[in-house]
């Protein structure tokens, strides 16, 4: 079997497990350990650390080097052409929810270290995958492990873009919730996990008139009581490149009809904070972002979750004191937060970058400034490094998320090559 496909068996194992907190299933945990007792199988050592937490390991004695993964994903949201949770293969493209994100690096690097296993042992180091289920629902999975694993002294994580992240924006995940009594309607539902944005809203009022007077358009479906809003889902760090639904439900409405809370969370629509005071753009990273990605109204209580990216020119106490002035009348809770997170010492990226130029020639683009948060912020000098190539579309956190088999293949190549010149750079230390 070639390691391409072993890569794709282990996949589509992997492919099939429905790993995101919403699943109602256990997939997050169940993953962990399928992929724990796949690697002891192969004859890694293996450590089951939490329910969501693990790592893999080859090597006993030595530098650590690890190569940090997460299991779990976003929802698959509406409107797949294939099943999101089966491994499909069309036109020489792999279909399924993670094959880029990240459960098709996970399973490249666990077929790279297995089949550099003679090698690892005679550098006399130790290489470690380790195994995340919380990534995209705050990273707790990662805090824990840096507080109380070993921590490694150099690697990458393969879930970002070439040629290469060396920092990533700040998050932060905050609840506002507030009650309001509004005589027409029962319930608002929009979003599952607070970093994407939300591809689907539904609004059920007390009572079919109150619909009728409405003259809502654009909904994809408007029956009884019910009306549901259609949007277009992406990454919460590119909210501009989806849709929210909730906000085309919102604007659909005239202005009378719109309760204060309602209108209050129109403010930030437009995505940067400009209209609250958080906009704040910056040459590397960009401006700020602003996605509500889950957005409730329940029993006359409002309850959205926002997530907040920003740059080095804003701090979380600038972020809060807006968001207490503009939102005066709802309480507020931060429920998770990560600092902006720069590659100090850039040895490690630069060669890495030097590995990806050699298959890449053409492409001098420089080294990233992101939005997006891997597990990388939480390791000294780490980078995220791959998978996407340029100009390469995957569909990671929207629907029909892809990945072509020749960018499978040449992952195999470049992680190879680039494992092992994190390899020779521990020995150095």
């Amino acid at each position: 079997m070639t390691l391409l496909q072993e890569t794709i068996a282990l996949l589509k194992k992997m492919i099939s497990y429905h790993s995101y907190p919403t699943s109602n299933t256990t997939d997050q945990e169940d993953i962990l350990d399928f992929t724990l007792d796949y690697c002891s199988e192969l004859g890694f050592i293996v450590k089951k650390v939490t329910s969501t937490l693990g790592w893999v390991q080859l090597g006993t004695e030595g530098p650590l080097v690890a190569f940090p993964v997460h299991l779990d994903v976003v929802p698959p949201g509406n409107g797949w052409d294939t099943d999101p949770f089966t491994l499909v293969e069309q036109a020489q493209t792999l279909y399924g929810r993670g094959v880029y994100d990240n459960k098709g690096p996970a399973a490249v690097m666990i077929v790279l270290l297995n089949e550099l296993r003679q090698k690892i042992e005679e550098k006399g180091v130790r290489a470690r995958i380790i195994l995340g289920a919380q990534e995209e629902t705050g990273m707790a999975c990662i805090q824990h492990y840096t507080l109380r694993e070993e921590k490694p002294i150099s690697g990458f994580v393969p879930d970002a873009m070439f040629p290469i992240v060396v920092s990533e924006k700040g998050r932060m995940h905050i609840l506002l919730e507030s009650t309001e009594e509004i005589a027409w309607l029962d319930e608002i539902l929009a979003g599952e996990q607070v970093n994407s944005v939300p591809d689907r809203a539904t609004m059920k009022v007390k009572s079919k008139k109150v619909l009728d007077r409405m003259v809502l358009t654009g909904a994809s479906n408007h029956e009884n009581e019910m009306v549901v809003y259609q949007g277009v889902s992406a990454h919460a760090a590119k909210p501009e490149a989806g849709k929210n639904a909730f906000y085309l439900l919102m604007n659909a409405m005239a202005p009378a009809i719109r309760s204060k809370k309602m209108n209050n969370l129109l403010q930030i629509s437009d995505l940067n904070g400009e209209s609250i005071g958080l906009s704040c753009p910056e040459s590397r990273f960009g401006n700020t972002t602003i996605n509500a990605g889950i957005i409730n109204f329940k029993e006359n209580k409002w309850q959205v979750e926002l997530d907040i990216r920003f740059n080095n020119n804003l701090t979380q106490e600038t972020i809060l004191h807006k968001l207490r002035q503009f939102f005066p009348d709802w309480t507020l809770k931060v429920l998770n937060t990560k600092d902006v997170h720069l590659v100090e010492n850039r040895h490690l990226a630069d060669q890495l970058v030097g590995l990806y130029r050699q298959y890449y020639p053409t492409d001098q683009t420089e080294p990233i400034y992101m939005g997006g948060s891997t597990y990388a912020s939480y390791f000294d000098n780490f980078t995220a490094f791959g998978p996407r190539f340029p100009d390469t579309r995957t569909y990671a956190h929207g629907k029909n998320e892809r990945m072509k088999l020749s960018d499978l293949e040449k992952l195999l190549q470049i992680y190879k090559d680039a494992i092992q010149i994190v390899i020779e750079e521990a020995i150095k230390t």
